[in-house]
């Protein structure tokens, strides 16, 4: 006879959150959480405990004795991006990240890094300023953030068509993993001469800088290098993609509000980010595992048991947002878990949080009265890029004065 788990009953059972789309996701989470602060749910085949208030995610980021990134990443990305940050644990974790660290910090970041973004934002834009209209996902979205990450590893990019499907098959390996093998590889090949190069003659671009740092004596080796760079390229271009069109969709959906970012975008693009990474971001579900059975927070996790941290929920806890369905950008609240929280927390959360400022900013600074176009309010309706997990508008076609 065995013994009742939480997992024994399912409080959904006619949506896999691992693949399928949820059109009226929030509304499902809110739904549940009424119920208990955890649902037990379908991912990817197997049950799963979903975490979805503030209060338990938060302290699930936190808690990476019992949820180890390691006890996930290991199996997921490792054999596709190579042995990442995410993939390590204890000194191991604590040395590579310190190594790579650096060019990340806020203060670099400012001085070094933020006047680089505006013109590529601007770059973009003159593309398509004199047309009247646009689909911003295809023309600036998809673009800005792999044209900033190719700019800032130095790489000599002469086919954009080719950077823009390395980035999006290796952050979408769930969905097709043989093209994100092939893209991994592809990419190593014209990667590696690139990190041989930077060896010998060190610039000072981020390349250079991650073969030449080091802590406690130790560098990263080639392997260490691209692994990095195989996480980096495509979750830093897809993720900020991602909430870069959450934000717009928002914004173009709440005209007053998009028309008081327009008015004073040095003062209101920084809290129309904050708050579209709370509304809707891009990292809606994060996939842990609990390696061993524990009680924790109340509940007993079996071994083995996956455990998704529901970050789009936790962010629309009324316990810890008044009204959280409003989009509002004079909330004024930074404190997000869309960047995570305890030692896996994003490295580059700065660097992400410069690139969307300025790439917003120059939008409404350079389309007077940008507006969706006629009939497209369908498309501004946020979309599952992979189940319920990664979250954007696959369209936004706008227009302007």
């Amino acid at each position: 006879m065995t013994t009742p788990t939480i997992l024994d009953q399912l409080d959904v059972t006619d949506i896999d959150f691992a693949f399928q789309d949820t059109p009226e996701l929030h509304q499902l989470l809110a739904d549940l959480r009424e119920r208990k602060p955890y649902a037990i749910v379908p991912f990817a085949g197997v049950r799963a405990v979903l975490l979805l208030t503030h209060d338990l995610v938060s302290a699930a980021f936190k808690d990476e004795q019992t949820f180890p990134a390691q006890a996930v990443y290991s199996m997921t990305t490792e054999p596709v991006l190579g042995r990442t940050l995410q993939c390590m644990t204890g000194d191991e974790h604590r040395v590579n990240r310190a190594i790579v660290s650096p060019p990340f910090r806020r203060s670099l970041v400012t001085g070094c890094v933020e006047p680089l973004l505006e013109p590529i934002a601007h770059e973009l834009i003159d593309r398509f300023a004199d047309a009247g209209s646009v689909d911003l996902i295809a023309e600036f979205t998809t673009r800005y953030p792999v044209l900033v990450i190719t700019r800032l590893l130095g790489l000599p990019v002469q086919d954009e068509s080719t950077v823009l499907r390395w980035a999006h098959d290796l952050f979408y390996f769930p969905l097709d993993p043989p093209a994100a093998q092939r893209a991994s590889q592809e990419f190593a090949d014209y990667v590696v001469p690139i990190i041989a190069a930077r060896r010998s003659d060190p610039g000072d671009d981020l390349i250079s800088k991650l073969v030449t740092e080091s802590v406690d004596g130790t560098t990263l080796s080639d392997d260490q290098v691209l692994a990095f760079l195989r996480l980096l390229f495509p979750a830093g271009a897809d993720t900020t993609m991602l909430a870069l069109g959450n934000t717009l969709s928002a914004l173009l959906t709440h005209p007053d509000q998009l028309a008081a970012v327009a008015a004073d975008p040095e003062e209101q693009a920084q809290w129309a980010i904050w708050e579209g990474l709370r509304f809707e971001p891009p990292v809606g579900l994060l996939p842990r595992a609990c390696p061993t059975a524990v009680h924790w927070q109340g509940l007993d996790i079996p071994a083995l048991t996956p455990v998704i941290f529901a970050i789009n929920a936790a962010h629309r806890d009324p316990v810890k947002y008044p009204e959280p369905h409003r989009f509002d950008i004079t909330r004024r609240v930074t404190t997000m878990l869309s960047f995570g929280q305890g030692p896996h927390s994003c490295l580059g959360s700065w660097l992400a949080l410069a690139e969307l400022r300025t790439g917003l900013t120059a939008l409404v600074q350079r389309l007077p009265g940008l507006r969706l176009a006629d009939n497209a309010h369908d498309d501004a309706v946020i979309t599952s890029q992979v189940g319920t997990a990664l979250r954007g508008p696959s369209a936004l076609r706008v227009e302007w004065t």
